[in-house]
């Protein structure tokens, strides 16, 4: 790891989501400049994601949720960062390697049950703030 990151002014930041809480309102109380929504699953967000990785966006938070419980989660809420660069390499080899797993893993658990899609809703919510907070976004907030 290298040095803490120090917010820059000049730095953007975008969410892609299918999670219908992180509205626009939601976004903007913390910072953020723009919310992509998304119809559709995890792998759709992951599939617009590496559209937008291609279009001078880099990713900032981790493209899969920390627990194999919730990948079987219907929501996810990724941010980005708007990037000096047309590509983010890293960021596309993450969310392909990212792809991969949720295919697999969603396959294994499609009999596991969907659980409570209030409840994902939160939890998704809750990881995005993280990677926020992580940035030094929505601080006042807290």
């Amino acid at each position: 790891m290298g040095p803490s990151r120090v917010m820059n002014e000049d730095e953007i930041f975008e969410v892609v989501t299918n999670n219908p809480r992180l509205t626009a309102e939601f976004a903007a109380s913390h910072g953020v400049v723009l919310v992509h929504h998304v119809e559709g699953t995890p792998l759709d967000v992951m599939n617009k994601t590496e559209e937008l990785l291609q279009s001078g966006r880099c990713l900032v938070s981790v493209p899969l949720p920390p627990n194999i419980p919730l990948m079987r989660a219907p929501y996810r809420s990724l941010l980005l960062m708007r990037g000096e660069r047309q590509y983010d390499a890293q960021g596309l080899i993450a969310i392909a390697k990212a792809r991969e797993t949720l295919t697999i893993q969603r396959a294994i658990d499609e009999d596991a049950g969907p659980g409570r899609s209030e409840d994902f809703a939160f939890i998704d919510e809750d990881l995005l703030l993280r990677a926020m907070r992580d940035h030094h976004l929505g601080q006042s907030l807290d």
